[in-house]
């Protein structure tokens, strides 16, 4: 593991073993979801006081009503978010604490009791490009030469700061692992660079089994039939959408749907019946001529983690991190964040009600997509779906059409959603080849951002970004957008 790296996480867990009063605002994605958790649950071993805000984006609108709306809030903690905002954190809190002194309830200090008026401190946890402006309590793994995008999520980020806290914390790598897959950073088949280190930490602890096996989605939840007939990625011909298809492929194996009144999901099968389904699916993959890149997504590392209950979505990292997703783009993160730190009563409920809801909305996004057809456009895929799908969950639907079979992987998808009457979204998503060619979604919009303008804000990873930008510089942004990714890759 990079000791620099771990250095500076040592440094925030020294700052936050010293500090109260947190806030802690994180992503409401699934690895912000499962990084928020990690610092919020080691806060609470700490005996520390905190309190939480989920937000779709570190807009700097955002930040500048955190004060109001966390007055005993003394120190902050930013957490899968604030590497591309440190210029704004930085005028923000020094406009606040050049104040502080008039401030009617200045709260308490615990370190320092006799200080009336303490200063208002922050940290950055994330993974996301950060910019240019130095900061001594930021830890990315990208300013240490880790790559944020693939060997560590903004989860492992804050596990790594969790380790340092002086109390165990081993068991949270469990969620670390969830982060890292709700980040599609098991894309290769496995995790790798340090995520893999913080599996086998939540291996020695007994909170996480890995195992080779079938990759499809719903292992643990999803009946057999459906288990294939729902499959996406990859997409299996003859069998994805045909229920009576699917059947009959599991009844000419000898496989029975049934246990009893039970229907067998993937994880009831005996290992016999796994190994007979899997060299079945290979050799019904390999019959359709489905290339190379597609098969590469049936086999690889599954993450079970042990102490949830078996047959629920928690059991499984992917799942697990679909169902956080589920909540955070549906405007309920916090019930995520409760369900990560261990109430499974309602708010797990809760949950996989919105779960179904995701479902039935990334369904209909895709269909829209495919019906309405994607545009090529100047070195990208293109679509624009105005008010139609929510700019919430455009770049999880843009993401899954590279498994649908509706395009080749050539060319990164860049998706179009309205925010509201003034700005439009825009989702990018590319491959795994596309970067290694030079590809850097996130640096490309980060870069607009500042071209663009107040009010445009964008960033995130090279596989997959967004930005925030005026409807009616569309055109423009198009072209530009066009003109800067042939730069990249030509």
């Amino acid at each position: 593991m990079n000791q620099d790296f771990v250095k500076r996480a040592r440094q925030l867990a020294e700052w936050i073993k010293e500090k109260d009063d947190f806030a802690v605002i994180y992503n409401y994605d699934a690895d912000g979801i499962s990084a928020g958790a990690i610092i919020c649950k080691s806060l609470e071993r700490l005996g520390k006081t905190y309190s939480t805000k989920p937000l779709k984006q570190l807009y700097k609108e955002e930040i500048e009503k955190l004060k109001a709306e966390f007055p005993d809030a003394r120190n902050f903690i930013f957490d899968d978010f604030g590497s591309g905002q440190k210029q704004e954190l930085k005028e923000i809190f020094a406009k606040w604490n050049s104040g502080e002194k008039n401030a009617e309830q200045p709260g308490k200090n615990l370190v320092n009791p006799d200080k009336k008026n303490p200063k208002l401190g922050y940290i950055i946890i994330d993974h996301h490009q950060p910019t240019k402006e130095q900061f001594e309590l930021e830890l990315n793994p990208l300013l240490f030469g880790v790559d944020g995008g693939n060997e560590i999520s903004a989860a492992g980020t804050s596990f790594l700061v969790a380790r340092e806290l002086g109390v165990k914390n081993a068991d949270l790598a469990s969620l670390a692992i969830v982060g890292a897959c709700g980040d599609v950073q098991d894309s290769q088949g496995k995790l790798i660079g340090t995520n893999a280190e913080i599996l086998e930490i939540g291996e020695q602890a007994g909170v996480v089994k890995k195992e080779m096996d079938l990759r499809l989605y719903g292992r643990m939840t999803r009946p057999l039939v459906q288990f294939l007939q729902f499959s996406s990625s990859p997409i299996i011909p003859n069998l994805t959408a045909n229920e009576q298809n699917c059947i009959k492929f599991l009844s000419d194996l000898g496989i029975p749907l049934k246990n009893n009144e039970h229907w067998r999901s993937y994880d009831d099968l005996l290992p016999d019946e796994k190994k007979k389904l899997s060299s079945a699916l290979i050799v019904h993959l390999h019959s359709f001529n489905v290339p190379e890149w597609k098969l590469r997504d049936l086999i690889g590392e599954v993450y079970t983690l042990s102490n949830e209950r078996k047959g629920t979505a928690l059991r499984d990292a992917k799942e697990f991190g679909t169902l956080l997703n589920a909540c955070g783009r549906h405007k309920m993160a916090e019930i995520g964040l409760k369900v990560c730190m261990g109430d499974k009563g309602e708010n797990m409920l809760m949950a996989s009600s919105l779960l179904l809801e995701h479902r039935r909305q990334l369904s209909e996004g895709i269909r829209l997509m495919q019906e309405e057809g994607l545009r090529e456009f100047n070195g990208f895929y293109f679509f624009d779906s105005g008010e139609k799908i929510k700019d919430s969950i455009i770049g999880i639907v843009a993401g899954m059409l590279y498994g649908s079979g509706t395009i080749l992987p050539t060319k990164p998808i860049i998706a179009l959603s309205r925010v509201d009457e003034q700005y439009s979204k825009a989702s990018g998503r590319a491959t795994k080849d596309l970067v290694l060619k030079g590809l850097n979604l996130g640096k490309i919009f980060k870069e607009m951002q500042n071209d663009f303008g107040q009010g445009t804000e964008g960033g995130g990873h090279a596989i997959a970004a967004g930005i925030k930008f005026p409807t009616e510089l569309k055109d423009y942004f198009l072209e530009e957008l066009g003109e800067r990714i042939k730069k990249q890759i030509g």
